[in-house]
């Protein structure tokens, strides 16, 4: 009894120590991107000097990190509810579809599919966070923008980008996915369910490697596939496969989390660090709540005390990569990456 009292404390110690990281980091987005106006963020700042509106990509990533410190520090609510409203600036209401722009309006119409999915996540994220129904509206409206992403080429899947429809890529159909099934979770619709499992089946045909079970980057319209591998492509499916598993009661779902999930940690994380870009790495690191497992938890909480320890410098900026040390003679930093730390430091504590 005594022994499970104190490793429940350790435990305990270590989460809340993440959790301070995660909020210290979102402090320096604070101190060191706020600007005037709407979104009232930069997308990165130069010798200290802020440049034009963060971009959706974002927007999103931000948006995580303030609802996962919400949790943590309920005082954050605040800030999430104005900037969950100052958002609203991206939602370009042109046809044929409404959807969040990259840039506030008004300027001509520039839509991506992933971006749209991210914001969908993050706001169902936001409503189970704040319990603002009209959150929930938000989220739908740019799920039905991400779902007009799909036609009948190349037998179904979602492009990358709207203006563009060259490429169906791994990051527009994976978090698509998820995004279908975090609002048939809230809404109980049966066509989302559906539509979640033909676009999981759709990505797996034409981007996994059977090799090694991993996810490739995309497919253009002639066939041909880039077979780069980002992690977030796989992080996605983990997810999706792991809640698809949840949800139907199908074990196949759940041995392919399972296996991607495995193929990813031999791939990514290694030498004590996740050996790729933040804005990636982060929701690898939150995949792996889907698929628990204490041997890798402990691969993921050596990583994160790097991260912290190595990966900012004297300021609390962190580079891009989450096994590299940001130069001393880097002036330039992105919000993407300020916000991918702190969303990887506080999902950590689940």
């Amino acid at each position: 009894m005594l022994t499970s009292l104190l490793a429940t404390s350790v435990l305990t110690a270590q989460t809340d120590e993440r959790a301070r990281w995660g909020l210290d980091a979102l402090a320096v987005i604070q101190r060191e991107f706020k600007i005037e106006g709407v979104p009232s963020y930069a997308d990165e700042i130069e010798d200290g000097k802020p440049s034009q509106p963060v971009f959706n990509w974002g927007v999103g990533v931000l948006m995580s990190a303030m609802n996962a410190a919400s949790r943590v520090d309920p005082t954050w609510k605040i800030e999430l509810a104005r900037f969950v409203e100052a958002t609203r600036a991206y939602w370009n209401t042109a046809g044929p579809v409404a959807g969040y722009d990259v840039l506030p309006m008004p300027k001509p119409v520039d839509r991506y599919y992933d971006d749209n999915a991210w914001m969908v996540l993050a706001l169902v994220e936001a409503y189970d966070v704040l319990g603002d129904p009209k959150l929930m509206g938000y989220a739908t409206d740019a799920l039905k923008y991400v779902l007009s992403g799909e036609d009948e080429k190349l037998g179904g899947g979602i492009y990358w980008r709207e203006q563009k429809k060259e490429s169906k890529n791994t990051c527009s159909n994976a978090p698509s996915i998820a995004a279908c099934l975090a609002v048939y979770e809230k809404t109980k619709d049966p066509a989302l369910l559906e539509k979640a499992k033909s676009l999981y089946q759709w990505t797996k045909k034409h981007l996994q490697d059977p090799s090694d079970k991993l996810f490739w980057d995309s497919i253009s319209l002639k066939g041909m596939v880039d077979k780069t591998k980002w992690s977030y492509n796989s992080a996605l499916m983990i997810r999706s496969a792991a809640e698809l598993a949840r949800l139907t009661g199908e074990r196949a779902y759940k041995e392919d989390a399972e296996a991607i999930a495995s193929a990813s940690e031999m791939k990514w994380l290694v030498n004590g660090r996740v050996e790729d870009a933040g804005r990636f790495a982060h929701l690898l690191i939150e995949s792996f709540n889907y698929v628990p497992n204490n041997a890798r938890r402990k691969k993921i909480d050596a990583a994160l005390e790097w991260l912290h320890s190595h990966g900012r410098n004297e300021k609390g900026l962190y580079g891009g990569r989450f096994d590299l040390s940001p130069s001393p003679y880097n002036k330039r930093f992105e919000l993407i990456d300020q916000a991918s730390a702190a969303r990887a430091f506080l999902i950590a504590r689940s």
